[in-house]
Formats: structure tokens, C-alpha cells, sequence
């Protein structure tokens, strides 16, 4: 453990012990200013990407690859904690795959339960998929739930609900609609999502997951989601996503130094 410079014992301990037994995570990584600086530019993108297109995007439709138009955001898609720690749960190194900026305004319906392997198509914990919280997430604001060991089951069969899928908005196709069918009688505890600004989850890439509606009146949850693949995984690029590996140590290099 002693070749980890940007994670203490005490958290390699907690990792472990969650990656066994829950299928998720949570580390410490920005302040609330750092996260503001973050939340600044991703609503620069945002705006500049609806403007440039108009009528294409809604006003809080998700950011594809923000890391590639902003050095401040690929900056943090390689942040050297993030890579220990996706090294370590993984056991080997890294490449980065997509990044994200997510939107979740007041109203905004939920995210059926899902695990991130039927989409890249990876093998058993073959891939990481971190979200940063940009604001408090909890329960009243859409915050995303765990059914806590549920990675150990396989990539489970979806069942299409077209009706729900009308549900979907813009160009963001997935969020609803697909929903995986969890084995009858299962008894996985529903773990709610409370996260802090600032704190960072890393999922597994079978763990069950989802999340409720917005129902908070004046507050949006906000996420940079990003995915890491273990180095010669499979993957699948996707029809919209056209995933690419990304070389996440020279992105390192060049934004925190060796």
C-alpha cells in the first residue's frame, strides 16, 4: 500500500472493505471552491454547446467529453487520486474512456436501475465510473441509490418499456426505459446516495444502481461523471457515446506533473 501517494491507509482500508462487500465507494477530493471553479466552467460549455447549436440541445442537456474543450476539466478527469485509487480497486493501470457533465434540474425525473457494464460492455470490474458531486446530493434533490453488493451478480437482462422511454429527453437516449430485471426475491439493501460537494463515488461495473426524481423546489443536482477502464478490457464504443480509449497518464503528465 505504501506505493499510493495521494490515498492514506485509512481510506485504501475503506475501499477495500466497500469494493468486497457493497460495490461502491466514496473518497474526499475538491473543496467547495475548487468545486465552484468546476461547476463555473462546465455552465461555459453548456452554454456555449446550446448557443452554438440551437434548438438541437435542451437548456440542461448532459455534456459529452467536456475534457476535450476545457484543459481545467481534462485537468481533473486525470486527477491523480482518482487514477491510485481506480488503479488499486482495478488492480492494474488505467485508461480513461468518456467523461460527463451531468445536469439534474428541479423536476427532472429519475434514472432507472441500471448497471454500467450492459452499456460499455465490460468484464467483472473491467471499468470504474466515478461521479463527482457539484452540489449536496440526497434523496429530496434525485440523489443516485446502491443496491449494496449487487456486483457480484452478472450483467443482468433488460426489459424494454417503450412508454418510459418516452420519457427520455433530448439526445440523451438511456435514461429511462431500460430498466435491468433484478432476480426474483432478491433481499439487496437500497442504499441512498448522500453525497457531500465535493466528495467523489466510484462505482463498480455491476453494481445496481439508480435514482428518483427531483423534487426539490430550488436546488439541481449536478455530477462530472467519468469512466476508467482497466488496461486491454473489452469495451464497447456505443452508437452515441463512439468511445475512444483516452491515454489518461499523459493527460496526468501534462496537467499534474510525474
Amino acid at each position: 500500500m505504501q506505493k499510493y501517494k495521494h490515498l492514506t491507509t485509512e481510506e485504501l482500508q475503506q475501499m477495500s472493505f466497500d469494493w468486497r462487500y457493497r460495490g461502491f465507494t466514496v473518497l474526499e477530493l475538491l473543496t467547495e471552491a475548487e468545486v465552484d471553479e468546476i461547476n463555473e466552467e462546465l455552465d461555459r460549455l453548456r452554454v456555449e454547446r446550446n448557443e452554438r447549436e440551437p434548438g438541437k440541445w435542451q437548456e440542461f442537456e448532459p455534456i459529452m467529453y467536456p475534457h476535450r474543450e476545457s484543459e481545467k476539466i481534462a485537468k481533473l478527469f486525470s486527477h491523480p487520486k482518482i487514477l491510485e485509487a481506480a488503479e488499486f480497486l482495478m488492480e492494474g493501470n488505467v485508461v480513461g474512456l468518456q467523461t460527463w457533465g451531468y445536469y439534474k434540474p428541479k423536476g427532472e425525473l429519475g434514472r432507472d436501475q441500471h448497471q454500467n457494464a450492459f452499456y460499455t460492455g465490460c468484464g467483472h470490474n473491467e471499468i470504474i465510473n466515478t461521479a463527482l458531486a457539484l452540489d449536496n446530493h440526497d434523496p429530496e434533490n434525485g440523489a443516485v441509490w446502491n443496491y449494496e453488493g449487487s456486483h457480484r451478480l452478472p450483467t443482468l437482462p433488460i426489459e424494454d418499456n417503450e412508454e418510459r422511454k418516452k420519457t427520455n429527453t433530448g439526445n440523451w437516449r438511456s435514461e429511462r426505459g431500460k430498466s435491468c430485471v433484478m432476480p426474483e426475491g432478491h433481499d439487496f439493501k437500497k442504499i441512498e446516495g448522500y453525497l457531500r460537494k465535493g466528495q467523489v463515488a466510484l462505482l463498480h461495473s455491476h453494481v445496481v444502481h439508480g435514482s428518483e426524481p427531483n423534487r426539490d423546489t430550488t436546488r439541481m443536482r449536478r455530477n462530472f461523471l467519468c469512466g476508467y477502464l482497466k488496461e486491454g478490457a473489452y469495451f464497447n464504443p456505443g452508437n452515441q457515446m463512439k468511445r475512444e480509449p483516452i491515454d489518461i497518464y499523459e493527460l496526468r503528465e501534462k496537467h499534474w506533473g510525474k
